[in-house]
């Protein structure tokens, strides 16, 4: 998980911390959650459906004085997708064309909420259609995928969010 830049370190929190690592964001797989944090940042997004909501949150939480903490001597295994599509210079996971496209989708509308920094919103503009270029080329280059994506990104663009209608 990408280190967030400017964070306190471990040792500016409690002593109970012990080897913590402020990171941008986390998965939600295996999260421990502080109550009062929760109920100051809110909670997860459900349009989001099931792609970015953890980096949705963490930034948000970020934005209001909490945190993402990775605990480094623990290891949850988490995978997405079942390989790996590598090409471009990038590895990314081959799933689903619908989770490709919720990925997509909330990644572009992130790019709308003033919580996500500008930095990420920039790394995310040049890499989102490398990613999409990857899928696409890994899919055979089929026309109905290319369609899929790109409407994927109109629809974040446009703020059209919740379940896809494709979800397998």
């Amino acid at each position: 998980y990408p280190a967030r830049p400017g964070a306190p370190a471990c040792g500016a929190l409690p002593p109970a911390c012990g080897a913590l690592a402020p990171v941008q964001f986390l998965a939600t797989s295996g999260s421990l959650i502080d109550l009062d944090a929760l109920a100051r940042v809110g909670p997860f997004r459900a349009d989001f459906f099931i792609d970015g909501v953890e980096l949705e949150w963490c930034f948000r939480a970020w934005s209001l004085g909490w945190g993402c903490y990775l605990a480094r001597d623990v290891a949850i295994p988490h995978r997405v997708g079942g390989e790996v599509i590598r090409g471009l210079g990038i590895a990314m996971p081959r799933q689903p064309l619908f989770r490709m496209a919720t990925y997509l989708r909330n990644a572009v509308y992130a790019w709308r909420l003033p919580h996500v920094p500008l930095r990420w919103k920039l790394a995310q503009a040049a890499y989102l259609p490398l990613q999409a270029g990857l899928y696409w080329a890994d899919s055979g280059w089929r026309p109905a995928v290319l369609l899929r994506l790109l409407g994927a990104a109109r629809d974040g663009a446009l703020g059209r969010l919740g379940p896809p209608r494709d979800r397998v």
